[in-house]
């Protein structure tokens, strides 16, 4: 360590990395807030606080001293406390740990005018932990100071005093201390009390002024030990923290429970974003230190009141005794090589006090309790950023009642609770949800008629609040004019609907989580409940009524004009050309929209019909457009979390589409995944996983604007609306009655306009915040890309080995889904008596429609080449850039060569099977697979068998059960093709 680690000066100098040194990191009524809620939690991880001034409540007192006598009578009778001379205790003190059958509660404040012990049991002398060392009294929990408040509760049997401070509860002999206080004294002293503002520059400054500081355990002689030297420290920006470490380390804004950590960097890389979160604690048993940071040569370092550490002994099994016994600047190192091993090893919670935990700790923190939550004043209202929606859109007792929070700003501790018609809260389980935004929904299945409340609270910071009422019966469904618009544009797009959109995508596909989960169409996840937070929003039984099944390019669409329908919202969607090899795709300058005439007896049949002409007017081209095109239906957005919501568009260069569905938090035990949702030509929806191998992209935007796209804004304006509106566009599609294959080109060109509508233009949207317009996905490379996404989905930085794990993850996925496609090809070949299938020329190979469309995989199989070139390049980028895993330069080779071994063993380990020709099954790993790579270049064609399909070498086992090949002439011409596969690169 170097004398300049022990300045202040030199870590105000490292903490301005962390943020402006004089920001509050909590003001004045977070404080408050979080002292309340701490001292009101039911929680016995966090207890330790008290409020003098209110009450004792005798049946709590009762548990808590009941449950400190017990702990000690079994340590006594077990010989773990003994006296100063080694020996147990007398039987008649023992007696003195018993709880009497009745506490006579007479509460009286009371002022400390010197040094007074706080007891942990009702004994008035010191108990040792043998062997002993007098200078840890076990039975010393704390020592009060001059001028703090003690409040005396019950005179104990052995004369003693039953007492408790703001901090503690013990037992004391009533000497050194003033006479009774009034009221009116306590309020006053409390008041009085010094609270600096509570800023990094503020906080260090007075943790560096206890430098040297002799170390006491329990206080003794007015030292201070680790939890008291905390206490004291935190108590001068009126931050309440319990006595006890252990305590202590529950008591932040949030804490991380690293106890299951036991790789030295990835714990390092967490304390690393906690303290960029915040003033920092680390705790092991026993233990608390307050987390300086990192030195310039990357040494992490602490101040805490400490007594001693171990040392090993050179060339002997013994250990050296280290004796400090001050408050000093360490590193955690100490104890390197012992029995205790070091303090990094052995800390085993992280404790925040500052910003909420942010993506890079979100998955496992556990924030403090929520502050006490009363019943709103009449002024009640939501806000832009921030609002509370009830579902269904009419709430009633027939039907379970649903209650969605929805802010744009991180809520931290806030907790969304529902007030009844009689006032009662009720609690109900909190469903959270990952966001950004950040989204909470509660459920209550049998809500009572009359005026309910909803709040979304931290104590007294109300996020949002809304008062509704549940009507005794479920809504008649609104009759509808045969020929009217499909739905009434009455509600607006804003910031709270975007935020309930992107809340509603997520819960229809997040769970189960971590799972390959596909469902037969979009109609079955809507069907579902449990995922749909808007299911029969607008009258019973509407939902049962549908029967939506979009193909990849409509079902972003779907998504939007669903939930616009159900809010009553705007929903506009134009004409777009498909593109050339040298065009890119253009919109026409009108739009479609729910206002066009639909036939239809219902307002659900009306829904459906627009379903059905929307199908035939969307397909893959129309999300990519060109960045700077204004008359599009979806723009590019900036590569920020908050702006790549749930629902956010996600267009490939070569045809598929995706929606983002879920910003799955990086964790201790797991990487971050960003999942989206998508459709296949047959309607199947399913999820899949962000990487090269699934979300393709390209920064070239000469004739496509592939990348996340968000939906354009839209607002109705009745000033612009015609007496007649435009003819619904024709439906150019050869499909089958659902609606789902693509077409060739859009449907014919109606009239012009003028419309109905103000749709904000790309000038208007690069002010538009966290939607804003943006071209920098498309200013650097396509691994510039792809490296700021990851940075994304996993802030701190991974372990390699696991990011290998998780390409491999995502490679078994990628084939998993083949598999079914090949399957789904086999089952339809044999159906129609294995008659050839007519495969198209050059490029339209990956976009037709009909039996090829469905059933060949040329661009999965493409996908596939990519994602396989992804996992086998990945331990070259290790040794590239280890900067990105938080490996040190000198480092990197071994690293590389760690990932892959790992590569070389997962790719071995994992196996399937499919089923040959003569319905035999045959298993290989996914090693097999990349080895046949070159022969799955040309594997797409269901008209081959499935042995060829799979890559099976020529005159092997494996291909001898293969009973059919595709036409000589489509092999020629897939040998011509093959080159596009060997580039990766579609035409």
């Amino acid at each position: 360590m170097k004398p300049e680690h022990e300045t202040l000066d030199y870590w105000l100098t490292r903490h301005e990395a962390y943020g402006a040194l004089d920001a509050p990191l909590l003001d004045g009524d977070d404080v408050r807030r979080h002292n309340v809620a701490l001292r009101q939690s039911e929680d016995d991880r966090v207890s330790g606080q008290a409020d003098l001034l209110e009450a004792v409540v005798p049946q709590a007192l009762r548990a808590q001293v009941d449950e400190r006598l017990s702990y000690m009578r079994g340590r006594l009778e077990d010989g773990d406390l003994v006296d100063g001379e080694g020996e147990s205790i007398d039987t008649d003190v023992a007696a003195a740990f018993e709880m009497p059958a009745a506490l006579e509660l007479a509460p009286e404040w009371r002022r400390a005018e010197r040094l007074v012990a706080l007891r942990c049991g009702p004994f008035d002398g010191a108990l040792y932990a043998p062997p002993v060392d007098r200078d840890f009294d076990r039975n010393r929990c704390s020592t009060m100071r001059n001028g703090e408040i003690v409040e005396l509760l019950s005179r104990w049997p052995s004369g003693l005093w039953l007492a408790r401070t703001p901090y503690a509860i013990g037992w004391l002999d009533g000497d050194g201390l003033s006479a009774s206080l009034s009221r009116e004294e306590v309020e006053a002293h409390l008041a009085n009390q010094e609270r600096k503002p509570f800023t990094r520059r503020a906080l260090l400054t007075e943790a560096f002024s206890f430098l040297g500081e002799p170390y006491g355990w329990g206080g003794k002689d007015g030292g201070y030990d680790c939890s008291r030297f905390l206490l004291a420290l935190f108590g001068r920006f009126g931050i309440e923290l319990p006595r006890h470490s252990g305590h202590q380390a529950m008591a932040g804004t949030f804490s991380v429970d690293v106890s299951e950590v036991n790789d030295q960097n990835e714990k390092q890389l967490l304390i690393d974003a906690a303290v960029r979160r915040g003033i920092t604690l680390l705790h092991f048993p026993g233990h608390i230190m307050l987390y300086l940071g990192r030195t310039d040569e990357g040494v992490p370092m602490a101040i805490h009141a400490f007594s001693e550490f171990l040392t090993p002994c050179d060339r002997t099994e013994f250990e050296t005794v280290n004796r400090l016994d001050r408050v000093a600047v360490s590193d955690l190192s100490l104890g390197a090589g012992s029995t205790r091993q070091d303090f990094l090893s052995r800390t085993t919670r992280i404790t925040v006090l500052g910003a909420t935990p942010g993506p890079a700790l979100v998955a496992d923190a556990l924030q403090r309790p929520t502050a006490p939550i009363e019943k709103p004043t009449d002024r009640c209202s939501d806000s832009k950023l921030s609002a509370i929606f009830p579902s269904p859109n009419r709430p009633s007792a027939a039907q379970p009642l649903r209650v969605i929070a929805t802010t744009e700003q991180d809520p931290g501790a806030a907790s969304l609770v529902l007030f009844t018609p009689e006032g009662t809260k009720l609690t109900p389980a909190q469903r959270v949800l990952d966001g950004p935004p950040y989204s909470r929904w509660v459920e209550v299945s049998e809500p009572e008629a009359g005026p309910w409340a909803a709040v979304f609270a931290d104590g007294d910071r109300v996020v949002a609040c809304e008062r509704f009422t549940v009507t005794p019966r479920a809504a008649e469904p609104p009759a509808r004019a045969r020929m009217s618009a499909a739905w009434d544009a009455n509600t607006r797009w804003g910031r709270n609907m975007e935020n309930l959109y992107a809340a509603f995508v997520e819960q229809l596909f997040r769970d189960p989580s971590g799972e390959e989960v596909t469902w037969p169409n979009l109609q079955a996840v809507i069907s579902d409940p449990a995922r749909n937070l808007l299911y029969d929003y607008r009258a019973p039984g509407e939902d049962a009524k549908l029967a939506l099944e979009p193909d990849c390019a409509d079902l972003p669409y779907f998504l939007r004009a669903y939930f616009a329908w159900k809010l009553q919202l705007p929903f506009v969607y134009r004409l777009c050309t498909r593109g050339r090899k040298d065009e890119p795709p253009t919109c026409k300058p009108y739009v479609w929209s729910n206002l066009d005439p639909v036939p239809a007896g219902n307002h659900a049949a009306a829904f459906q019909k627009l379903a059905r002409r929307l199908a035939g007017t969307v397909h893959s081209s129309s999300p990519r457009t060109l960045p700077g095109d204004d008359e599009t239906d979806l723009y590019p957005l900036s590569m920020r979390r908050s702006s790549l919501r749930p629902g956010t568009v996600f267009a490939d260069p070569y045809g598929h589409v995706l929606v983002v569905a879920r910003w799955k938090p990086q964790s201790i035990s797991d990487y971050g995944v960003l999942i989206g949702a998508d459709a296949q030509p047959d309607g199947t929806v399913g999820r899949r996983r962000f990487w090269r191998g699934s979300f393709l992209f390209t920064p070239k935007t000469n004739v496509v604007g592939a990348g996340f796209k968000g939906w354009r804004p839209v607002r109705y304006d009745p000033s612009r609306l015609l007496d007649e509106a435009p003819a619904a566009p024709v439906d150019t599609k050869t499909a089958p009655p659902n609606g789902v294959v693509e077409s060739s080109e859009p449907a014919s060109e109606p009239p012009p306009p003028p419309q109905p509508w103000a749709i904000a233009s790309n000038a208007e949207l690069r002010r538009a915040g966290v939607r804003s317009w943006s071209d920098a996905q498309y200013r650097g490379s396509a691994d510039d890309f792809y490296a700021a996404i990851e940075g994304l989905i996993n802030p701190r930085a991974l372990d390699p080995i696991r990011r290998q794990i998780s390409l491999v993850d995502a490679l078994e996925e990628s084939i998993q889904r083949r598999l079914s496609s090949v399957e789904n090809g086999e089952s339809f070949m044999e159906a129609q008596g294995y008659a050839p299938i007519e495969m198209p020329r050059g490029a339209a190979l990956f976009l037709t429609t009909g039996p090829w469309e469905d059933y060949s995989t040329p661009s999965r199989d493409m996908r596939l080449l990519i994602s396989i070139d992804a996992v086998l390049s990945f331990p070259e980028t290790v040794a590239a850039h280890p900067e990105r895993f938080g490996i040190r330069e000198v480092e990197h080779e071994a690293a590389a060569q760690r990932a892959r071994t790992a590569l070389v063993e997962e790719l071995e380990r994992r196996t399937f099977e499919y089923s040959r020709s003569d319905g035999s099954a045959w298993r290989l790993t996914l090693k097999d697979v990349i080895d046949r790579s070159k022969a799955m270049e040309v594997a797409y064609n269901p008209n081959d068998c499935v042995e060829v399909r799979w890559g099976a070498p020529e005159a092997s086992d494996e291909r001898a059960t293969c009973k059919r090949r595709a036409p000589a002439e489509q092999q020629t011409r897939m040998k011509k093709y093959r080159a596009w596969f060997a580039r990766r690169e579609r035409p």
